[in-house]
């Protein structure tokens, strides 16, 4: 069987829910509530077309406001997605020009210093925006309240506000670039190996991490002495190190693999800033290219447990995929995988934004948000998941 013919076939017997627009979505919501003779657990997938783009990239809810926001890069689009305040279903999508189309916006980033205010990273125009989304009305403009010109480097890619500093990958000149948005003159330029993707701060200790995928490597920065070092990705775990997040008991990196393949592995930094190493077992998933990684918000809470984000943008032959990953009570073994494929193959899928009930992932290609419901469901896929290796 060759490879395409697998993915239809797997989808198939993978997606619980026939895929046709939001009316499945809401078909499956009515259902009777657990507990009931009637009630079957179920997943349902549905996607939501966006204004048309080559490239959808980041996504981040709005507190307070029944609003997502989608970064479109390669036409510098923001869109805003208005959800139902319920279901959490898409309603209503509009894109708006924020900067010209060469200036190509990435980075999408909450901000608590400046409440109802979001980050945002124009990669080509070498600057950091504080965007006003102007509310949940799809229709209404966002306007930019403030722009940070970068003082040194070239390329902002990720952003994420740290109390008074923001913290940016500047990809096109290999730097982290931590930066005072009270008084951008206080800055400071670390440099890094090809190329910097995501920069997170350990829970634990308040060290910096930076994920550099082209060079497999790891930076780490300790803000007090400033300080840089390079942890090394072991080649028998794969390589190309993407997703960096904060999470429970640690930083949680995933590995996109290589254009042959994937390995399905992530893996946690402890506060000593070791490594523990995970790997899916799933037939699936072992394979899987994983390039982004989210948990639940707090009001969401379930089994300890995360999200992993499959995708195929650097290798056709692995699948655009979600997998949930159940743990322990430590997060020392996982304990289940349920695996989700994306209705849309080859569509390079992106960043994953958990929500109360509900998961959205942005599709690189295909200008599209899937949502996938995640209530009153725990349970894996696959008998024996893996353990750490």
């Amino acid at each position: 069987m060759d490879r395409r013919t697998f993915q239809r076939s797997l989808l198939l017997s993978t997606v619980t829910a026939p895929v046709l627009g939001s009316a499945t979505a809401a078909a499956a919501e009515r259902r009777p509530p657990a507990g009931t003779a009637e009630a079957v657990p179920q997943r349902s997938v549905v996607e939501y077309g966006l204004p048309l783009a080559q490239e959808t990239h980041e996504l981040v809810k709005v507190p307070g406001v029944p609003l997502v926001l989608v970064s479109q890069m390669s036409n510098s689009h923001l869109v805003k997605l208005r959800l139902d305040a319920v279901t959490e279903e898409v309603v209503a999508a509009r894109a708006h020009p924020l900067g010209a189309p060469t200036d190509m916006l990435h980075g999408l980033a909450v901000s608590r210093r400046y409440p109802g205010m979001v980050w945002a990273t124009h990669q080509e125009g070498n600057r950091l925006l504080l965007v006003d989304p102007g509310g949940a009305d799809v229709d209404a403009p966002p306007r930019v309240v403030r722009v940070i010109d970068v003082p040194e480097g070239f390329g902002p890619h990720y952003v994420g506000e740290y109390d008074d500093r923001l913290w940016v990958s500047l990809k096109t000149s290999d730097h982290v670039l931590s930066i005072d948005h009270t008084d951008p003159s206080r800055y400071h330029l670390y440099e890094a190996e090809p190329d910097p993707i995501f920069v997170a701060r350990h829970p634990a200790t308040g060290v910096f991490y930076a994920s550099q995928d082209d060079a497999s490597l790891i930076l780490r920065i300790d803000p007090r002495t400033r300080e840089a070092t390079q942890l090394e990705v072991p080649r028998d775990r794969g390589g190309t190190p993407v997703g960096l997040v904060a999470g429970p008991t640690g930083l949680w990196v995933a590995l996109l693999g290589s254009t042959a393949s994937g390995t399905g592995t992530f893996g946690r930094i402890d506060a000593r800033g070791g490594t523990t190493w995970f790997r899916l077992r799933s037939s699936e998933v072992v394979d899987a290219g994983l390039l982004h990684i989210a948990f639940d918000p707090p009001s969401a809470a379930q089994r300890p447990g995360m999200w992993l984000l499959g995708s195929s943008i650097i290798c056709d032959d692995v699948l655009d995929v979600v997998v949930r990953v159940t743990f322990d009570a430590d997060y020392a073994r996982v304990v289940g995988e349920e695996v989700t494929v994306l209705p849309t193959q080859h569509c390079k899928a992106h960043r994953l934004l958990p929500l109360r009930q509900s998961l959205l992932v942005t599709e690189l290609t295909s200008s599209t948000v899937a949502r996938l419901t995640t209530v009153s469901w725990d349970r894996p896929t696959d008998p024996s998941p893996g353990d750490p290796s």
